[in-house]
């Protein structure tokens, strides 16, 4: 038992960084528990009076993997997690749903990784997701960058304990729109819950957009989950909301389907007839250099044409969904192939411009 703060402090000094990183995971369920408990009986707790009990009744020597599972135990399991692959699409699917009640039985979180680029493999092995944030790393101008370098890694690691540690009996809905990106990302969601007892539900933004919103008059292709409004969202919800779940040979095929696409070596993913390419990065690069000659006429002679510009109108103008970190990737690529000529600094697309190389 820790009876005061020098019994605790001799306790953490005893412990290493895993043990510690241990501790805050437990109270921090532990304290979850507690205001979720206060906010259910709608009455006042001493929340620091709570906490004290908790280090008070801490034994020694620590437990801490059954600590962990025992605090898991006790947290609240939602009966419904959404998962979408961006955090656009996770905000708009958030403010759809929180006009419907029992608020704490869903939750909501986004595969944020860009699966359309860089290598795959196998994603559940630690060196090659190494080799793939190495890659997104190295190449593309992530917003902030740095904090992606050092992070982002225990995230995408992470993601595999965290899809496996859902209760079998909380559904899974995911959401997904037809797009290399989102469908790469949700035959890797399904690879990773191979081993998992829950009804999963697949919603299929594009399709059900032009099905349910579509009129003679006005038709729209969506390319990504995040174009749709959250009103049109929860349309889509209370239309899937009775569908029955993927049958156990669904999920396999979708699984096979992962082993397939993570086997290729290609490093560049578009969708060609409902079906994920894997292509050479550079695939792209003709299209790009397309759309610079276009605008060319429209500067004066010799002048040059902001990234930024340039990149806008590739993702503008293009059937499928790709991100301006890699389209502005391939511009400054086709800069150091003599292609196109460079002014300013390579920091940002804002930071410089370019023009087609003199012959």
């Amino acid at each position: 038992m820790i009876e005061d703060i020098f019994a605790f402090n001799r306790m953490l000094n005893r412990m290493n960084e895993h043990e510690l990183r241990s501790l805050l995971r437990v109270l921090y369920m532990k304290s979850e528990l507690v205001v979720k408990r206060q906010e259910k009986q709608d009455e006042k707790v001493d929340f620091a009076e709570i906490m004290q009990s908790l280090f008070r009744d801490l034994e020694t020597p620590l437990d801490l993997g059954r600590m962990e599972q025992q605090a898991l135990a006790e947290v609240d399991k939602p009966n419904e997690i959404h998962i979408t692959f961006g955090e656009s699409p996770l905000s708009s699917l958030k403010m759809a749903m929180s006009t419907l009640p029992d608020q704490e039985k869903r939750s909501f979180f986004s595969m944020d990784d860009d699966y359309a680029v860089g290598p795959l493999g196998d994603l559940t092995r630690r060196a090659d997701l190494q080799r793939r944030h190495l890659w997104l790393t190295e190449r593309l101008c992530l917003n902030d960058r740095e904090a992606y370098a050092l992070h982002e890694l225990d995230s995408l690691s992470e993601l595999n304990t965290r899809l496996q540690s859902i209760d079998d009996r909380t559904s899974i809905i995911i959401w997904y729109a037809n797009n290399a990106h989102e469908n790469t990302g949700l035959l890797y969601a399904m690879y990773l819950l191979r081993s998992s007892e829950s009804p999963i539900y697949l919603i299929e933004t594009s399709g059900l957009y032009k099905q349910l919103f579509d009129r003679p008059d006005i038709q729209y292709d969506v390319l990504h989950t995040g174009e749709i409004l959250p009103e049109k969202l929860l349309a889509m919800w209370h239309v899937c909301s009775e569908q029955e779940p993927l049958s156990k040979q669904e999920r396999r095929q979708l699984e096979q389907d992962w082993l397939e696409l993570s086997a290729q070596t290609g490093l560049l993913r578009m969708m060609e007839n409902g079906v994920i390419r894997s292509l050479p990065e550079d695939a792209l690069d003709e299209y790009i250099m397309q759309k610079v000659r276009e605008l060319t006429p429209n500067w004066e002679p010799g002048k040059y044409i902001r990234a930024a510009r340039i990149v806008g109108e590739v993702i503008g103008t293009s059937s499928q969904h790709i991100t301006a970190a890699f389209v502005e990737y391939r511009l400054r690529q086709l800069v150091l192939l003599g292609q196109l000529e460079m002014d300013g600094k390579p920091l940002a697309m804002r930071y410089y411009s370019v023009r087609l190389a003199e012959c």
